[in-house]
């Protein structure tokens, strides 16, 4: 009896060795292990060799192994059997490295396919797409400006030795709500010098931008003027990042040129003449669909004189000498008539501000919130009434059910009622009072009042730390937006230094620390990156294909109508009426 059930012990482990060596086998056969490698894993003892932890196993291989075993009865196996029987490391090392060994192997062949479905001649750089930004800089070298240092899209702006202002911005993607980051900022610490009058034509300003293809090298050779003009913008971009992108490289160069045909005008009109350019322009530009809020600050001195009729108290001598000498027809008068203005005259600081959408601008002034913006929402109330008056909806305080804004730039599919004419504001600074500025999207202001932002950061002298403060704000807030946020913190002792005279005058053409011919900051950024240009051997005046931005468009298409709640709407409206 005792034979027989010896026996039948030995034919049971027959069977699970045959199957235990059929698991083996396959695997030998896929993955090239050897037998001998699993002789090897057990000592003459019975005890197994220490190695080395190793990855699970895949569940499709336990199963297997797991399911052989239930062939055995538990009561049947001795002691050295079920050492024997159980997976050792070796097993799992070795189905483990195969794994790895399949995994490469599919990689590579990926790898191969995805290498042989462009052409073996073309280059690296050809098999990566490019950006419609990285194709129009072949045509205009301003889109091709690397970003600069705290990701300033107008390139790289540094203080100069008379500044009186410093910039410090912080922006966050906010990975838990948004894929992409559609905003974007510039700056500029030496914006164009303000113009003196132009008593003569308005349109006596010279542009230098049209001209730089054949001057490059001789304007290259000068000098940066230092302005101590600054400029400051925020973009925040909707159905893809193009029209952000372009407003952020572009903006501050339009608005310098319409500056220089018109220095007699009121920056204000020449603000909303820069929008509607930058409108038109993007109009021309394949993707339509793209646009942006924006806000947009100039900060520069003039030469004021006082004026009871405006609501600053004073204003610029550049409109007020034109408009002195309008009636005058002999130069000695002109002369004569610009002299009086000047004697009267004074230098200040002087705040220009701009802004489409629900970006916002907040000066301190002496540590009260004041708003220089305005928010263009489908739920404001003058704003649904000029919709309305267009001939357009205001569906879920959206337009036509589409746009949060009734303001943006861009947006050419629906520009009939999206406008592109800022909001416009004129302040002086006064130094005494006057401690930043606060430029931001609606990120924070979602959830963030004016007079919160103030009071968080109205501590905190270095504006990047306070940029970032305000950032970290908003995400403790639980914003569900991009963040942007730029603070400038005046230098009022600067200030007032350069305003009562005891200092060289700057800022204003003409002005002793003013090169004659010299080039602003903007216009040494966009020389720089046109010479590079030149070195690589890209023509700039090629024509830039645009069917690959088209295409690039279907992948960032712009927000549908709701065609049935539209219906709806107008049923509703017309049952009311």
């Amino acid at each position: 009896m005792s034979s027989v059930a010896t026996q039948s012990r030995n034919n049971l482990a027959g069977k699970q060795r045959r199957s235990l060596s059929g698991q083996g086998g396959l695997l030998n056969r896929m993955f090239g292990s050897s037998s001998d490698d699993r002789k090897d894993a057990v000592t003459g003892d019975g005890s197994q060799k220490s190695e080395p932890p190793q990855s699970p196993m895949p569940p499709s291989n336990t199963t297997a192994i797991e399911e052989s075993k239930d062939e055995v009865p538990n009561d049947m196996r001795s002691p050295t059997r079920k050492s024997t029987d159980e997976p050792t490391s070796t097993d799992k090392k070795r189905r483990s490295s195969g794994v790895g060994r399949a995994r490469d192997l599919f990689s590579s062949a990926k790898a191969s396919l995805h290498s042989l479905g462009g052409s073996p001649d073309s280059k690296s750089s050809d098999r990566t797409p490019q950006t419609p930004m990285q194709r129009l800089g072949k045509m205009d070298p301003a889109l091709s400006v690397p970003t600069g240092s705290l990701n300033n899209s107008a390139g790289e702006s540094h203080p100069g030795p008379r500044s009186t202002f410093r910039v410090g911005v912080t922006e966050d993607k906010n990975k838990k709500c948004r894929r992409t980051m559609e905003d974007t900022h510039a700056y500029l610490y030496n914006f164009l010098s303000t113009p003196a009058p132009a008593l003569g034509s308005d349109n006596n300003g010279k542009s230098r931008t049209s001209q730089a293809d054949s001057t490059t090298s001789a304007l290259s050779e000068q000098g940066v003027v230092e302005t101590d003009n600054g400029y400051f913008a925020i973009f925040d971009g909707h159905a893809g990042t193009f029209a952000a992108e372009w407003c952020g490289k572009k903006v501050h160069i339009l608005l310098e040129e319409i500056i220089r045909k018109h220095p007699n005008t009121p920056i204000p009109e020449l603000l909303d003449m820069t929008f509607t350019s930058v409108d038109q322009q993007l109009e021309k530009l394949p993707l339509k669909n793209s646009g942006c809020t924006a806000v947009i600050a100039v900060l520069r001195w003039e030469d004021r004189i006082p004026n009871s009729q405006s609501a600053t108290g004073s204003t610029a001598i550049a409109p007020a000498a034109a408009q002195a000498v309008k009636g005058e027809s002999q130069s000695s008068e002109t002369d004569q008539a610009e002299s009086k203005l000047r004697e009267t005259a004074s230098r200040q600081r002087v705040l220009y501000t701009a802004n489409v959408g629900d970006a916002r601008i907040v000066l301190c002034r002496n540590g009260k919130a004041l708003r220089l913006s305005y928010d263009h929402k489908g739920s404001d109330e003058n704003e649904g009434k000029r919709i309305a008056g267009a001939g357009g909806l205001i569906l879920n305080n959206r337009v036509n059910g589409v746009l949060a804004v009734t303001r943006a730039l861009g947006d050419a599919y629906m520009k009939d009622l999206v406008t592109g004419h800022p909001y416009t504001t004129e302040t002086v600074i006064q130094p005494e009072i006057d401690e930043f500025l606060i430029l931001a999207c609606d990120g924070l202001w979602d959830v963030c009042s004016d007079q919160e932002a103030v009071d968080l950061v109205r501590t905190i002298e270095d504006p990047q730390t306070a940029a970032k403060a305000l950032v970290d704000h908003a995400l403790a807030r639980f914003s569900t937006d991009n963040l942007s946020c730029m603070v400038v913190r005046f230098d009022s002792d600067k200030v007032q230094e350069t305003a009562q005279n005891k200092t060289d005058p700057i800022g204003v053409e003409g002005d002793p620390a003013t090169k004659p011919g010299g080039l602003s900051e903007a216009e040494h950024i966009v020389l720089d990156a046109k010479k590079k240009l030149d070195e690589s051997g890209i023509e700039t005046l090629d024509r830039v294909p645009t069917e690959e931005i088209e295409r690039q468009q279907e992948h960032e298409p712009g927000p549908e109508l709701n065609a049935d709640a539209l219906e709806a709407a107008k049923k509703k409206a017309a049952a009311n009426s």
